[in-house]
């Protein structure tokens, strides 16, 4: 439809300081746009040593200083032309990015719509030069003193975009995102030294290391160095190193999960779900690790020239990165024993916090990353539910008890052997067991506090998991078919684990109306109600199922399951019994926790105990 004649405007090019704006709306979002332009540009530049000066949030002041290369005095003007870079020359370049600033707009669209004063100098200049910016245009080039390097000023921000600068937040939170910026360039960069102030005070100073580890604990807090944990995996021309936090410092936030591809901090959601799948039953569902991963592929496996702010990529093969952080992650937590310390409360506990930046800044206080384990959790008030426990002899083992309701459908198959303890019992000399629910042993190195439900619900996970996986479960058959009325809803979900629910050995027969006949039942659960665990299945997975794939399903399924199985909060158990558990922890997988996450095992050493009698 054409407009009015009166309405009607006709084509015409933008004049270039339009142009830039607009640029600048794509790459200039706030003072920490600006921040990590320059820094990526520094670092391009070959600086090992970094300066950012902020003043009111970056609204007034944003300085950067770097001892790299310098520029050139006839390339200055260059520098500030859109479109015009030293990093890529060709077409072919833009799939084969090396550098970190390439896109040749960073410093248009910055003068754009600020005051810009550069000052620079290379190392075989005698002096160096200076220029400075207004509305996009360059004043005189003109000789100044200067130390080896590049400083840039940034003045007055958004000052010819007043609606830009209206919606900046206050100063406290620009600048909390100005450090933001700073750690994701510095964390990928351990050899580069930075210092980073606000208003004339030093927020953050990162001097230059060799230890990775180190950077990473002095972005973050230097009380993790301990408690992170290193990851290094090189598969198929993809290396994943990195640090990834021990399940004790899991949080409520993604907040503390950084993640990079060739030194460029980027979003994903895909690898930062492996990242957190590979904590599955280490932390609660609701909680969030601690983790700093770097990747390292060739540069035409990915496409960095996706969005302004370079921080979403897109990968040649799709899947091959997830599988790669999953397995690199996965296969570091299962080879490390991850028992927590035990603390006395009010002692100070390492933990997982922002960076502190400035009293401006609000950041969450330091907690007790224990506090939890201290709190009792609530005691099931359900029957008695023991399942049988294969232990090595000559521990004893779990007392059977007679199940007239039940007939053997199929010879049983026992667990695999378990190797005969060593003459000190594992290590464990002495066990005792509290409130029918915690089991005390005393070690060489001090005293372990078990939960025993976690701990046989965790054991039992594991060995219904790799049965289900490698075959199916035994089962055994009922005297009496137990029968269930379902709802349509029930049935729909019923037929969508049927395969799942063969492997885990529960067999049944469809009837009239809706209801089910349920023939057998897994040997490992024969103390469950088999009507009560399909009902709650069921009811779960109608509010859940529809969003898990198969594997999720199936670890959904065996979450219940275990907890069904094993040994509850308040039951008795004979010393054997508690020996039997302890030997089947040490050689279970993920045994520091349950399935859901909550520690299985608190450790005590002796160490600490002396501290908190004051011996030393």
């Amino acid at each position: 439809m054409t407009p009015p004649e009166n309405q009607r405007q006709s084509i015409a090019l933008l004049p270039p300081g339009l142009v830039n704006k607009i640029a600048a709306g794509e790459v200039v979002e706030r003072p920490a746009s600006v921040v990590k332009e320059l820094l990526e540009n520094s670092l391009d530049a070959g600086a090992t040593m970094l300066r950012v000066d902020i003043v009111d949030g970056g609204r007034t002041l944003i300085r950067i200083a770097d001892n790299g290369g310098g520029i050139p005095a006839a390339e200055i003007p260059l520098a500030f032309a859109q479109h015009a870079t030293s990093k890529i020359r060709t077409s072919e370049d833009l799939f084969a990015i090396a550098t970190m600033g390439f896109r040749g707009e960073a410093l248009a669209s910055i003068a754009s719509v600020s005051h810009v004063t550069m000052l620079t100098r290379q190392a075989e200049q005698a002096n160096g030069n200076s220029v400075e910016v207004r509305d996009s245009v360059l004043g005189p080039i003109t000789p100044c003193a200067c130390a080896v390097g590049t400083i840039i000023e940034v003045r007055d921000l958004f000052y010819s975009v007043p609606a830009r600068r209206k919606f900046m937040r206050s100063d406290a939170t620009e600048f909390s995102h100005c450090h933001e910026m700073l750690l994701r360039v510095a964390l990928p960069n351990p050899h580069v030294g930075f210092v980073l102030t606000h208003n004339g005070r030093t927020v953050t100073d990162l001097p230059p290391t060799t230890d990775h580890r180190k950077r990473v604990a002095a972005a973050l807090g230097d009380e993790l160095y301990d408690l992170f944990l290193p990851v290094d995996f090189d598969e198929r021309g993809v290396r994943i190193t990195g640090f990834v936090g021990k399940p004790e410092l899991a949080r409520a936030t993604s907040k503390l999960q950084y993640l990079f591809l060739n030194s460029r901090f980027i979003r994903d959601r895909s690898l930062l779900h492996a990242v957190k799948e590979s904590y599955r039953g280490l932390i609660e569902p609701s909680a969030q690790p601690v983790a700093v991963v770097f990747m390292e592929m060739a540069p035409d496996s990915f496409d960095v020239n996706v969005h302004p702010q370079k921080t979403e990529v897109r990968f040649r093969e799709s899947n091959g990165p997830y599988r790669n952080v999953l397995a690199a992650v996965r296969e570091k937590l299962l080879g490390t024993d991850l028992t927590p310390h035990m603390r006395v409360r009010g002692e100070s506990t390492p933990v997982a916090t922002e960076p502190q930046t400035t009293n401006e800044v609000a950041t969450p206080s330091t907690k007790d990353m224990l506090a939890d384990f201290w709190r009792a959790a609530p005691v099931e008030q359900r029957p008695l539910e023991f399942a049988s426990l294969p232990a090595a002899p000559p521990v004893p083992a779990w007392p059977e008890t007679p199940m007239p309701q039940r007939e053997a459908s199929s010879p049983v198959v026992e667990s695999p052997a378990v190797p005969p303890p060593a003459p000190d019992n594992h290590g464990i000399k002495h066990v005792a067991q509290f409130h029918n629910t915690y089991i005390v042993a005393e070690t060489e190195e001090g005293i372990l506090i078990l939960d025993q439900h976690a701990l046989h619900e965790r054991i039992i996970y594991q060995e219904m998991f790799a049965r289900a996986t490698s075959g199916k479960l035994e089962s055994q058959r009922l005297l009496l078919p137990e029968i269930i009325s379902l709802t349509p809803r029930h049935q729909a979900v019923l037929e969508q684990v049927q395969p799942l629910l063969e492997k885990l050995g529960v067999e049944y027969t469809q009837l009239d109306q809706g209801a089910i006949a349920i023939q057998s039942f897994p040997t490992l659960m024969y103390r469950a109600r088999p009507h009560e665990f399909i009902r709650e299945l069921l009811d779960k997975l109608l509010e859940v199922g529809s969003r898990l794939t198969q594997e999720e399903l199936l670890h959904e399924v065996l979450d219940m399951a275990s907890c069904k199985a094993a040994i509850k909060a308040g039951m008795p158990l004979s010393e054997g019994e508690m020996r039997a558990l302890l030997i089947r922890r040490d050689q279970t997988e993920r045994g520091s926790n349950c399935p859901h996450g909550r520690p299985t095992t608190l450790r005590f050493t002796i160490a600490d105990l002396e501290k908190q009698f004051k011996r030393r």
